[in-house]
């Protein structure tokens, strides 16, 4: 037989070892996952490197980093697994029963929590894991297969992604119920002009629908904050500007006061979204019917 036509093999503990280590960037917490020691990962990823004569990771006193050669492997490598836990569905599938994991990335609770109510009550062998972030990050987090299934506030256009919309969300404005505005209950978007404004960090969607709104009425307020959202609350509490939510996020706090932009309001979508090719795992294709049942 030809050196062409020979079956090549890997190794699938070693690329095991590998691929947690690349999830996690952190030899110990790859163990803990994998529920074996630290050596023996540290081995395994060794192994493999000098099988193949290629560095994997990096490795410096502030952690471990990808090479470009690990870059390329962990995008392959993300599929093999895919397709392995595809796999392992199918053999404990008993019936129309489903058990396993299913990790869930969403912009905020608000958005999730009655999908995630009725997905438990149909499916009540499932673990659901749930983690959040703005938009951006939940999006990276989805192509990385590090969640199964994603809320986001964005339709990126992407033609990897199956995306459900599931709605339409006002921003709006809160600020210290002792604010100039604490005794009213909507506000002109002009008159952010120059009004201290603390925005929530890059890649949120509510803070991109709010700036496309003031770009287009040439509306320029001072923005002295940039923070993610949960500290947007407090900063507003503790008197340093207004704040910008979606009103599905908001909740009602005696230390604030909430108002509507009564002209040109701001809006955000929420989609529903996971990857095409892990589609048909039977986690990912129940929540996602769920989500169009609703």
């Amino acid at each position: 037989m030809s050196g062409s036509n020979k079956l090549h093999f890997v190794n699938f503990s070693q690329l095991r070892s590998f691929y947690a280590v690349a999830r996690e960037l952190s030899f110990t917490k790859a163990a803990d996952l994998l529920c074996v020691g630290q050596p023996t990962v540290t081995t395994q990823v060794k192994a493999l490197e000098e099988t193949y004569d290629v560095q994997l990771f990096l490795r410096s006193p502030r952690g471990l980093k990808l090479t470009d050669a690990g870059e390329a492997l962990l995008v392959v490598v993300r599929q093999i697994f895919s397709l392995e836990e595809q796999a392992v569905g199918i053999l404990q599938a008993e019936g129309n029963q489903i058990s396993g994991k299913l990790r869930v990335g969403t912009v905020g609770p608000f958005f999730v929590m009655e999908l995630l109510r009725a997905f438990h009550a149909k499916y009540p062998l499932m673990q659901v894991f749930l983690e959040s972030g703005n938009s951006d990050v939940i999006y990276n987090k989805l192509l990385n297969y590090e969640v199964d299934v994603a809320i986001i506030g964005r339709d990126y256009d992407d033609r990897r992604l199956d995306l459900i919309q599931l709605g339409r969300h006002e921003v709006i404005v809160f600020v210290h119920r002792d604010h100039p505005w604490g005794g009213r209950q909507q506000i002109d978007l002009e008159e952010l002009d120059g009004q201290r404004l603390i925005f929530r960090e890059p890649g949120s969607m509510t803070r991109r629908a709010l700036e496309e709104v003031l770009d287009k009425h040439r509306v320029r307020p001072n923005v002295v904050m940039e923070i993610p959202r949960d500290g947007v609350r407090e900063a507003v509490a503790a008197g340093l500007g207004a704040g910008i939510v979606s009103k599905t996020e908001y909740l009602p706090d005696d230390r604030l006061t909430a108002l509507s932009i009564s002209d040109h309001k701001p809006f955000t979508q929420s989609f529903a979204a996971c990857l095409k090719v892990r589609q048909t795992l039977r986690p990912i294709e129940a929540f996602m019917k769920l989500v169009r049942d609703h």
